[in-house]
């Protein structure tokens, strides 16, 4: 890592998986919750990572890994990045957001982000696949207090999308890398992947 580009990640675990019908982040996967294979790729790469969540069980998983975990009750995607944030900020100059349920990103294209955002310092940093923008999402810190000051309900790509000229993308090689897990039809696409991988 460049010497004073130091790098944050805030896991956005937050959901409580109502199209799912149940907790999502903690169905097995291959022998692992689905969130701790976020964990698991993005290990290493960071200065600074933190998990938001409202479950305890992500919460405890994350404490028997000394991974830092804020548990919390508050209802918005607003609420975790400004919780997530807040928690690192002084201690970074540059913060990624992923989701919990994004299992199948390569540890590659983790790499090439920061590689990118290390390359860009001013700019906002995204994953795509072609004309597909995803996650992970990563801001300099000219955008910290945007960050905290978001509208009810937005995320960090509401703010990507308004200064779309600060952009960046990095191509994933594979578009399941981009899919997240939002029912159960999506756990059983991403299992088919990882069984033919």
């Amino acid at each position: 890592m460049i010497e004073n580009n130091r790098m944050g990640l805030v896991i956005m675990a937050s959901g409580l998986g109502k199209r799912f019908g149940g907790n999502k982040l903690v169905e097995n996967l291959d022998n692992r919750p689905v969130i701790k294979w976020i964990i698991d790729i993005t290990d290493n790469f960071f200065d600074k990572r933190v998990v938001v969540t409202r479950n305890k069980e992500v919460k405890a998983l994350c404490d028997e890994i000394n991974l830092e975990c804020i548990l919390h009750e508050l209802p918005n995607r607003n609420d975790t990045v400004r919780l997530g944030l807040s928690s690192m900020m002084e201690d970074i100059d540059y913060c990624f957001f992923t989701p919990g349920d994004q299992p199948l990103i390569k540890k590659e294209s983790i790499a090439k982000l920061i590689e990118k955002a290390n390359d860009n310092p001013n700019k906002i940093v995204r994953t795509c696949y072609g004309d597909i923008v995803g996650s992970p999402v990563g801001f300099p810190k000219a955008f910290f207090d945007e960050l905290l000051k978001l509208p009810e309900g937005k995320g960090g790509g509401w703010i990507a999308k308004n200064n779309s000229e600060l952009l960046c993308t990095v191509e994933v090689q594979d578009e399941y890398e981009l899919w997240d897990i939002d029912t159960v039809e999506d756990l059983k696409k991403v299992k088919s992947v990882l069984k033919n991988m």
